[in-house]
């Protein structure tokens, strides 16, 4: 094993151009103020207190750009020419790649401890993390954790692997004299363009998950600028006006089954839509209940919920009549067909909607049937013929300038041609015309900034482990005119998952859905400058919530819930 030293870096990895782009804006908040137990966790003392073989060296942000680094002047480089050299043997004679190593003691008193670090991946690897008594294996007998596994294939920009230890991993390691090592092992699956920039190291003896801000006083509700917001109030679904900080709310409609979702505010603040879950044949339901499919309606009405039209509804099919007994020699059951809207948007225009129509078949014993369908349409009332903007895509979202961006996905059947990843729409062109902006599946349920420019995004990250039911949701802002760099807002750690981005009319803040760990919701702002982020509602019962936007400034009081 051998000191670090400096590493000029100058390479294009599989269409990843580091070429000395400024990163956006601030980064993400750290949790705060616990003493970190490695040294030189930001490589700033080029390389001091750390070991590596393999072939790991130091790159320096003067030299090669700031890209590459997360903070400061060094970050550790790790992928390129893994080479095995000088790396301790394994028992089964194999060799790893590469090894990033220090050692390091944790307190016997540790109530918690949080294990973080920067990254930057691209192209093909696997790393595996250690806090353990060897360099890349532990012996649970002997004290030590696996702490997760991730890929090197991973979409743009920086990100935070964070994990927590409590329970039996934390009696494995408290008290013990460990070593924190980040391990490409000994894999066919190692790719000469693989590249893993790793920065800011953290071992901390506490739980450091994000925590609640106190409101910020500018989002104290003074009734200009409401959310509108889908609540579960005795078993319905209802739409809601409240102010920015929870208070003062006031029901506006109760929808056609009392169950609706997605609100969206029409651009100039005068109207609302909703997802309206509805039943099909309508308006006049079939006699026979059995007939009776479930499908879509998209509501729109005035923002104080008078005004209520239906401009979209869903058309289901039914198929084989329920429940089925196939006769001897007879056809075989045919599924119904199930029609609805995910998702409604506002177009700039005011006048026109884009929402996600989804349809799948279901079989009488409520089986999924194979394949299915979701395409991005436009409706233009009072016309209710749509117009697709975009195939086998979900979550649009419009800007002023009448580009949507959708989550593109390709069906495993072979019969899309979009890839996964995130899509620019231009509407002001017939046929629509579409770009695929970021060719990842990690990346999803796009929204603009009011800018028109940049974008949020929801990412699954890698952290905690390779498992997809224990990863951790972040934020994402990209710059529609520099994709390569995008800027982690949030680590969601704080719950299950997030979703359903709204921003607000001036761009500082987001809201956004928290599935908390006992499965229900709230709704959180977050500050964009600087990461801190809150909740605004607390009773676990609040699903999705949309901010009115600026062009209406006067107060709103609803007259009448409907």
């Amino acid at each position: 094993m051998s000191r670090l030293v400096r590493y000029v870096l100058l390479l294009v990895v599989g269409g990843w151009l580091f070429s000395g782009i400024t990163p956006v804006a601030a980064q993400l908040a750290e949790p705060a103020n616990a003493p970190n137990l490695i040294q030189n966790g930001g490589f700033e003392q080029q390389g001091a207190n750390w070991e590596g073989c393999g072939n790991v060296q130091l790159v320096d942000a003067q030299q090669d750009g700031t890209e590459f680094v997360y903070a400061g002047q060094y970050a550790a480089v790790m992928g390129i020419n893994a080479d095995g050299s000088d790396c301790p043997q394994l028992p089964d004679l194999t060799t790893p790649r590469q090894i990033l190593t220090q050692s390091l003691t944790i307190p016997g008193n540790a109530p918690a401890v949080t294990v973080s670090f920067w990254f930057r991946a691209a192209a093909g690897t696997t790393v595996d993390v250690f806090l353990a008594r060897g360099y890349y294996q532990f012996d649970p007998n002997l004290g030590g954790v696996k702490l997760g596994t991730f890929a090197t294939d991973q979409p743009p920009g920086w990100q935070l692997y964070r994990t927590v230890l409590q329970g039996d991993q934390l009696d494995r390691v408290r008290g013990q004299s460990l070593r924190f090592s980040i391990v490409i092992q000994e894999r066919t699956d190692v790719t000469d363009s693989a590249v893993l920039l790793i920065d800011d190291v953290r071992v901390i003896a506490a739980d450091e998950r994000t925590a609640a801000a106190p409101l910020p006083p500018r989002l104290r509700g003074d009734g200009s600028r409401p959310l509108a917001v889908v609540r579960i109030e005795e078993g319905n679904r209802w739409l809601y006006r409240m102010d920015t900080d929870g208070q003062n709310r006031q029901l506006i409609y109760r929808g056609l089954l009392n169950s609706v979702t997605s609100p969206a505010w029409s651009p100039n603040g005068q109207r609302l839509a909703v997802v309206d879950n509805n039943t099909w044949p309508w308006p006049v339901p079939d006699p026979d209940p059995q007939n009776n499919l479930s499908a879509s309606a998209v509501t729109v009405m005035n923002a104080d919920g008078s005004g209520v039209q239906q401009i979209y509804q869903t058309q289901s099919r039914k198929g084989s009549r329920c429940p089925f007994v196939r006769p001897p020699g007879g056809p075989s059951e045919e599924p119904s067909l199930i029609v609805r809207v995910s998702q409604v948007q506002w177009m700039p225009d005011n006048s026109r909607v884009v929402l996600a129509q989804t349809g799948f078949g279901v079989f009488c014993d409520g089986r999924l049937a194979q394949g299915g369908r979701s395409d991005v349409l436009l409706v233009a009332p009072p016309s209710m013929t749509p117009i697709t903007a975009a195939e086998h895509a979900i979550r649009p979202s419009a800007n002023r300038n009448g580009r949507v961006l959708v989550d593109g996905f390709d069906l495993s059947s072979g019969r899309s041609n979009r890839a996964d990843g995130i899509w620019e729409i231009d509407t002001t062109v017939q046929p629509p015309r579409a770009t695929h902006l970021i060719a990842h599946h990690a990346d999803r349920e796009p929204v603009w900034h009011p800018d028109g420019r940049r974008f949020a995004v929801v990412r699954v990250t890698t952290s905690p482990s390779a498992d997809s039911s224990d990863r951790t949701f972040a934020l994402m802002l990209y710059d529609r005119q520099n994709l390569a760099l995008p800027r982690m807002l949030l680590f969601a750690d704080h719950g299950r998952s997030i979703g359903n981005l709204s921003w607000s009319p001036d761009g500082t803040y987001l809201v956004y859905t928290l599935e908390r760990f006992d499965g229900r919701s709230d709704i959180w702002w977050l500050d964009v400058a600087s990461g801190a982020t809150g909740p605004i509602t607390t009773d676990g019962n609040t699903l999705a919530a949309a901010w009115r936007p600026a062009a209406i400034n006067r107060l709103f009081v609803p007259l009448v819930a409907r």
